[in-house]
């Protein structure tokens, strides 16, 4: 007993309505050519001198033609060719049956004049019956259009040189002469209607391309969008629970040792709870700030959102982004074990603070030196680590040392990284278009070498950058 899988009406909603416009657009064009040919065809096969057979071929190619490009619509080539023989079919014997019962039709009259008189019989009646009298075949050119339109190129080629071949190959065998002006019209009508088609079909080609463009571009938006959230929730729950869980080791460890040194780790494990939460307010506040706005995100954003956050929805307040300025506060939260030195070698002002790189560095950098950091206290059991904040020109200088355990892997370059704060430092790293290095051997630490671009308090590269 075969059972049908239940589709939801909503999920073939837009293929439906697509199907159904396909569906009325055949009818109307099928409608339109029978209006076009079958009047035409009927008044030429009733009209006075008309020979019955030709006229009834011409009638019934009239029907037929439409008919079959409204019901061949799986076969777009094949549908072309049948309504190109239809077409030749009438032609030819239009011409044949014609010009063997009005001889002086498209000839000199038995006076030797170049034209046949007005009147019964004469021009008027021989224009409308002579051989080269045809209706307008808009059915067969419907299905040449339809079939370049639909990449069926060599049929729709094929189907138009078949007719235009054949009547002239066909044409001495019945006694049939083109004029120069008739062959001439064919050929030019052919080519504009394959031209047409080409068109057509190179237009929809392109607006395909460009969906599909736009389509890849807003996945490329998705996926960095998720790195981003990804890489700021990871330092900031990462660095916060790393410290929590090493903090609640130690009050476990000395809870009945040295109960005060306890009651400090449960209130370092307070703290590092009330910034990290504080931090997790500012990154999903950014994040709701970001799409109300549908800007998309800027480098500034991307490498660690540079700037200052307002007061969450709820009306709590958000602690602003960390920056350079913030390290001393992180090495004082990461305790004494190990003993970590900060050495910050940018320039003081006038007023006292350090000369400031752009945003996106700034934060990029305080994250870059939080997860390295983080790693030496959880993973290196080192004893001693140092910072060195320093310019170079129009570049922010960062390295990074331990002298924990290290890794048997000697050198890694950017890519390279396994771990997923490895990782997160090389993304901000490469948003900004830095360099990120890191060595690291057996017994001997590990350091790691950043540098990124300098900028300005406002985000642009300064002067020397820009020389």
């Amino acid at each position: 007993m075969s059972r049908s899988r239940h589709v939801p009406a909503e999920a073939n909603g837009p293929s439906r309505r697509v199907l159904r416009r396909t569906r009325l657009r055949l009818a109307a064009l099928s409608a339109l050519a029978l209006l076009l040919q079958l009047p035409f065809a009927v008044f030429m096969a009733a009209h006075d001198g008309a020979d019955a057979t030709a006229g009834s071929v011409r009638v019934a190619v009239a029907l037929l033609s439409p008919a079959i490009f409204l019901l061949c619509v799986r076969w777009p080539g094949p549908r072309a060719a049948i309504i190109a023989g239809l077409t030749l079919l009438d032609i030819v014997s239009w011409a044949a049956l014609a010009s063997s019962n009005i001889p002086g039709a498209w000839t000199h009259d038995p006076s030797n004049r170049p034209w046949p008189e007005p009147g019964p019989g004469g021009m008027w009646a021989q224009g409308l019956t002579g051989p080269e009298m045809t209706p307008f075949y808009a059915a067969f050119l419907f299905a040449l259009v339809a079939a370049m339109v639909r990449g069926r190129q060599i049929w729709a080629i094929a189907a138009a040189a078949g007719v235009w071949v054949g009547a002239l190959l066909l044409a001495p065998f019945f006694g049939i002469d083109w004029s120069v002006g008739r062959v001439a019209s064919a050929t030019m009508g052919l080519l504009i209607t394959l031209g047409l088609g080409a068109f057509v079909r190179r237009r929809r080609e392109s607006r395909r391309i460009e969906a599909e463009e736009a389509q890849a571009r807003h996945l490329e938006v998705i996926t960095a969008e998720r790195l981003r959230i990804a890489r700021d929730l990871h330092d900031v729950l990462g660095h916060s629970l790393s410290q929590i869980n090493v903090q609640a080791g130690v009050g476990e460890y000395l809870i009945d040792r040295d109960p005060d040194q306890a009651r400090r780790a449960l209130a370092a494990i307070k703290e590092l709870s009330r910034t990290g939460l504080n931090e997790v307010r500012s990154v999903l506040h950014t994040m709701r700030s970001d799409a109300a706005d549908a800007t998309g995100g800027d480098a500034t954003e991307a490498a660690g959102t540079g700037t200052d956050t307002a007061s969450a929805d709820a009306g709590e307040p958000l602690a602003p982004v960390p920056g350079l300025d913030d390290l001393p506060a992180l090495v004082t939260a990461m305790g004494d074990h190990p003993a970590i030195h900060l050495d910050d070698q940018r320039e003081r002002q006038a007023d006292g603070t350090r000369e400031h790189p752009g945003n996106a560095a700034d934060a990029a950098a305080y994250r870059i030196v939080q997860e390295a950091l983080t790693n030496v206290v959880c993973h290196a059991h080192a004893t001693h680590a140092s910072v060195r904040i320093s310019r170079e020109n129009s570049s922010l200088c960062i390295e990074i040392g331990d002298d924990g355990n290290g890794t048997d892997t000697a050198t890694f370059e950017e890519g390279d990284g396994t771990g997923t704060g490895l990782i997160g430092m090389q993304e901000r790293t490469k948003l900004l278009h830095g360099t990120f290095t890191i060595t690291s051997a057996r017994g001997e630490g590990t350091h790691i070498s950043v540098r990124l671009p300098w900028m300005d308090g406002h985000g642009r590269l300064n002067s020397e950058a820009q020389a």
